[in-house]
């Protein structure tokens, strides 16, 4: 199953859309606490829309079905990412989660949504401790201060909304149309989806000029978080965060193979044969060649290590090209370069946040009383807690002359794998050498800051690919695809990829 960050979700009132042309299907029991929307070309997308935000602020569980290009025109106002499948999932449980999805048809749709892992609900207005001052006034401001640690983007959108809920709310629980503007205000401030959700899979496509191979397998989820940030300080004004994060742990995960095809040294013919190398490219903007596949130049790869020419925004006077941003800065990435086999990952990301939230109410000309909220918030990024990972006979580097991506690659120490094999005599496998003869867990991460200004109303776009080379390695930078026999000669070597994308609408305050 693949679950692309290209991003939505769906929903549709039992008794409104009474329109003669009205063609939309809402399903409310095949999924318990789901409601899914089948929609088409004759519908009133307006009214749809309308549905959709009225459901988010609900709190309401959504799932949204239809051709991909007639979703794209759904899209609610305060949804900063939608994607461009025909399923799109919209959880407002905890900020707002976007997910969507590709289904071959209404059976496979329906069996991804009924094993969907939701984000656990928490009541708004549990009470927990909070550091806030309130002052006596039916317009009540609060002083804020807190720290939140969280290991995923979700998580964080979560502790974020439990926090704000807690300070707003501790008193006493709020009504119906306080919740919905609560939950109106939060989207503001932290959404969240899968960029990556792929399970075992085969290359996506084989990058040109090099072979093909099917014994490469990707298990890899990524989640994205954009977090908006206030400080009063900051020159650039308000910004927003891009974190995005693989978050599989153990065996298993990430760059893996083809059951029997691990590496080894071939004591005949020699060489280690079936060593991976891998790659995680990340960046903004659109990416060379993204239809066919061939984004790489021969001297890009492994055991080369010349600058990737991916993506477009890096080109010379192109960031005024659609889908580049201005300004990017990046914050932080993990893994670090490995140093004598040992790398520094990322464990959880620690923020302080600070501001004031108001909560009060207006009144309009009829005398109609209603609730509004507003939070200024500044949120920092602070220390990153890390832990050392062992990396046996893998080097890890990553690209630093590049604004708008970076290339991290996993290469074999080949010097020290032939140190290793005449050490022990071996032959055979390789895996209790090194994972890259059987499956490399990037635990990878990056973290990006835009300012608004400047990006106002532009559509982004943010991709990560994940690039797997297939080696025959002598004891030197000799590396290429083992050659079958009767001839004994290396090939070209195999090399493919995968690729994600999701699209980003930034709003104009």
């Amino acid at each position: 199953m693949r679950v692309n960050a290209r991003i939505a979700l769906a929903v549709l009132t039992s008794v409104g859309f009474c329109h003669s042309s009205v063609a939309m299907v809402q399903d409310d029991t095949s999924v318990v606490g789901l409601t899914i929307l089948t929609v088409d070309d004759n519908d009133d997308f307006v009214e749809v829309e309308l549905q959709i935000e009225a459901w988010l602020d609900e709190g309401r569980r959504v799932a949204l079905t239809g051709s991909s290009s007639m979703l794209g025109l759904l899209k609610p106002d305060r949804v900063y990412a939608w994607p461009t499948t025909n399923t799109i999932v919209l959880d407002s449980a905890d900020g707002l989660g976007i997910f969507g999805f590709d289904a071959t048809d209404a059976a496979h749709r329906l069996k991804i949504l009924s094993g969907w892992v939701w984000a656990e609900r928490e009541a708004v207005g549990e009470s927990v401790v909070r550091d806030v001052r309130s002052a006596d006034s039916p317009n009540r401001s609060f002083d804020l201060t807190f720290d939140l640690t969280a290991s995923s983007p979700s998580s964080l959108c979560r502790a974020f909304r439990r926090k704000l809920a807690t300070t707003l709310f501790s008193h006493r629980l709020p009504d119906v149309e306080e919740k919905r503007v609560f939950a109106s205000e939060m989207r503001r401030w932290c959404q969240y989806g899968n960029l990556s959700v792929r399970l075992a899979e085969p290359p996506q496509f084989t990058i040109a000029p090099f072979r093909s191979t099917d014994e490469p397998r990707l298990s890899v989820v990524a989640e994205w978080g954009l977090f908006r940030n206030d400080d009063p300080l900051d020159p650039k004004g308000t910004t927003f965060l891009l974190w995005t994060k693989t978050v599989g742990e153990g065996g298993g995960s990430g760059f893996g193979r083809r059951d029997g095809t691990e590496g080894y040294f071939d004591a005949v013919g020699g060489g280690m044969r079936r060593l991976l190398d891998a790659s995680i490219h990340s960046g903004w903007g659109p990416t060379r060649n993204d239809d066919v596949g061939s984004a790489w130049p021969v001297d890009s790869s492994f055991p080369r290590s010349s600058k990737t020419n991916l993506f477009l925004c890096e080109v010379p006077d192109a960031p005024d090209l659609p889908g580049c941003p201005r300004e990017p800065r990046l914050r932080s990435l993990y893994p670090a370069d490995s140093i004598d086999g040992v790398v520094t990952v990322s464990r959880a990301e620690r923020f302080i946040v600070g501001g004031n939230a108001q909560a009060g109410v207006s009144v309009d000309t009829t005398g109609k009383v209603t609730p509004n909220m507003s939070f200024s918030l500044n949120i920092v990024k602070a220390t990153t807690d890390v832990a050392q990972s062992e990396m046996q006979l893998v080097q890890t580097r990553t690209s630093a002359d590049s604004v708008f991506y970076r290339a991290t690659r996993w290469t074999p120490d080949i010097p020290a794998l032939y140190r290793w094999v005449n050490a022990r005599e071996h032959a055979g496998s390789l895996a209790q050498a090194t994972p890259l003869a059987a499956t490399l867990n990037p635990q990878y991460e990056i973290i990006w800051e835009l300012p608004l200004r400047g990006n106002e109303g532009r559509k982004l776009s943010y991709s990560m690919i994940y690039e797997a080379g297939w080696n025959t390695c002598f004891n030197g930078p000799n590396c290429a695809t083992p050659a079958q026999p009767p001839d004994r000669t290396l090939q070209a070597k195999a090399r493919v990829g995968w690729s994600d994308s999701i699209k980003l609408m930034m709003p104009y305050d």
